[in-house]
C-alpha cells in the first residue's frame, strides 16, 4: 500500500530489521526517538508513492474478468473520472462474491508490484503463502 496513492500524501519506509512498513504520515509517531536512528540507511528503506495508475489498471483488468455483463457495465461507468475508486467499491459492495474476488485479485496484484519494486531495489522479500479455510482439508493460515 505504501507504493500506491497520492505521491504528495503517501509513501513511507520499511524497517529492514523487522520488515515492518511505516506510512509517511506515521513518521512523527514511528519507532525510535533519535533522529540518527530514524535516518539510518542500513535500517530504513524509503518507499516512494507511485500514484494510483496501477490500481486503476487493476480495476480495468478485473472488469474484463467479470462474467455478469450488467455488473461489468456498471463498473465501467463507475471508473470514469474523479472518485473512480469509491464508485467502483460502491458498485461492488452490492455483489458479495465479486467484492471478495476483487479483493483477492487486487491484493495479489499489489503484492506482485511490491515484490517487483523490492527486487529492483535489490531485496528479495520473504513470501508467506496462505490457504483459504474453505478450500478443502488444508489448514488455514501461513503455510
Amino acid at each position: 500500500m505504501l507504493l500506491e496513492g497520492d505521491p504528495a500524501e503517501s509513501g513511507g519506509r520499511i524497517d529492514l530489521s523487522t520488515g515492518e512498513c511505516w506510512p509517511a504520515f506515521t513518521d512523527e509517531l514511528g519507532p525510535g526517538s533519535e533522529a540518527e536512528e530514524d535516518d539510518d540507511p542500513e535500517r530504513w528503506l524509503y518507499v516512494p508513492a507511485l500514484g494510483s495508475r496501477a490500481g486503476h489498471r487493476d480495476m480495468e483488468l478485473f472488469i474484463d474478468e467479470v462474467g455478469d455483463a450488467a455488473l461489468a457495465g456498471r463498473l465501467r461507468i463507475a471508473i470514469g473520472g474523479r472518485g473512480a475508486f469509491r464508485r467502483f467499491k460502491d458498485v461492488l459492495a452490492g455483489d458479495e462474491r465479486s467484492w471478495s474476488r476483487h479483493h483477492r485479485f487486487s491484493d495479489e496484484r499489489q503484492r506482485g508490484r511490491a515484490r517487483a519494486w523490492l527486487a529492483e531495489e535489490g531485496y528479495c522479500p520473504h513470501i508467506t503463502f496462505f490457504v483459504e479455510p474453505s478450500s478443502g482439508s488444508y489448514p488455514s493460515g501461513p503455510v
